[in-house]
């Protein structure tokens, strides 16, 4: 999915994601991506817009996805007690099944966009299984370490979602992760203009597992899908000379 940021503009965002959401739903998309913090953006309110895991947002997808057996990944400016994570539950019919917080906040600019300033950091990957196939998540700068998308694929993970915010994150930044560690990647960003006016080009794409684009948006808000096949994966991870030729007792860390 690729929608305009609007930052700050919680309820505007909200139903706008919930009308693509549904009618993803009508052409039988199984699972369901919307770019990092959705709803909040990058705007001075955080504090006062975020919400928590299991709040309103999260309700409206899940009341949305009652008698599906489709999941629905979003980007959300978390609260949790006194803390903020800039996080992605993954909502079904039944609530929220995983919640990733992104680990890696980017820090190279001043002012919403400084993370360290706003959020903490989570700690840990977060995994889940959709229909005997598990699936990573990671967000924006998290995905610039290549150790997050080897990692996925060493927790033998057949696909990764990885969610931006940021002005654009087409599949010439995809390929060489998704080929490396022969990984299904579904890659959602932002369009419209960010919080200082500047353009997001987006680049919304699908990856296959040898780095192929198998579909991409830019420039404007819509959908994209893609016929994945994650039951190939492990197989061709087996003879990927990229993943298989790792010399682990050879890296220092």
């Amino acid at each position: 999915m690729q929608q305009d940021g609007n930052p700050g503009q919680v309820e505007t965002n909200r139903r706008k994601a919930l009308d693509f959401a549904e009618k993803a739903l009508t052409q039988q998309a199984e699972i369901i991506l919307f770019h990092e913090e959705l709803l909040v953006g990058y705007d001075k309110n955080l504090k006062k817009l975020a919400e928590p895991v299991n709040g309103v947002t999260t309700q409206a997808f899940q009341k949305l996805l009652k008698g599906s057996g489709s999941l629905i990944i979003y980007g959300l400016t978390e609260k949790d007690n006194d803390e903020y994570y800039i996080s992605a539950p993954v909502v079904s019919k039944d609530g929220v099944i995983a919640n990733y917080r992104k680990t890696h906040l980017w820090w190279k600019a001043e002012g919403l966009r400084h993370e360290p300033t706003f959020y903490t950091p989570g700690d840990k990957l977060v995994t889940f299984l959709y229909r005997g196939y598990l699936c990573g998540i990671m967000i924006c700068y998290d995905g610039d370490f290549p150790e997050m998308t080897r990692s996925y694929a060493n927790l033998r993970c057949s696909m990764v979602y990885w969610l931006n915010n940021r002005g654009s994150r087409g599949p010439e930044e995809v390929k060489g992760l998704a080929a490396g560690n022969s990984m299904i990647m579904a890659v959602s960003c932002c369009c419209g203009k960010n919080e200082e006016g500047d353009p997001c080009p987006g680049g919304s794409n699908i990856a296959g597992p040898e780095g192929e684009a198998i579909a991409e948006i830019w420039d404007r808000e819509g959908i994209i899908l893609g016929d994945v096949f994650p039951g190939k994966v492990a197989e061709m991870r087996k003879k990927n000379p990229w993943y298989t030729g790792l010399r682990p007792e050879l890296y220092h860390y």
